[in-house]
């Protein structure tokens, strides 16, 4: 059985010089005009008649219980559609109480235990 050795510290360095793949063609940095000015990168209007549109209601927000699950829930709805933009506790886990409550006994309900 080998003898257990420790690891090098260091990877061997090569002394030889490295040679590029593709040669760099000197010539086409040389002839780039140093005067010449980048566009910007991004541009922003402020103008009040920016393509954005702001709604005109602002959305409506309330807390509801729910009565399958007994829980306070937090919606953002939409004013014109009526969708519901936002759920805090999202519909899977209302479901999931509202399970868990079902099949939970009560206290001082007792259990049949069968083997």
């Amino acid at each position: 059985m080998d003898t257990i050795r420790a690891a090098a510290t260091t990877p061997p360095l090569s002394t030889t010089p490295v040679t590029p793949i593709r040669p760099v063609a000197e010539t086409v940095r040389d002839q780039a005009p140093a005067s010449r000015l980048l566009d910007p990168a991004v541009t922003i209007a402020v103008s009040p008649e920016s393509t954005e549109t702001k709604p005109t209601e602002p959305e409506r927000r309330a807390y509801i219980r729910d009565a399958e699950s007994e829980s306070l829930v937090f919606r953002v709805t939409d004013p014109q559609t009526g969708d519901v933009v936002m759920q805090i506790p999202d519909e899977v886990i209302l479901k999931a109480r509202a399970y868990a409550r079902e099949t939970t006994p009560y206290p001082g309900e007792r259990v049949a235990k069968t083997a």
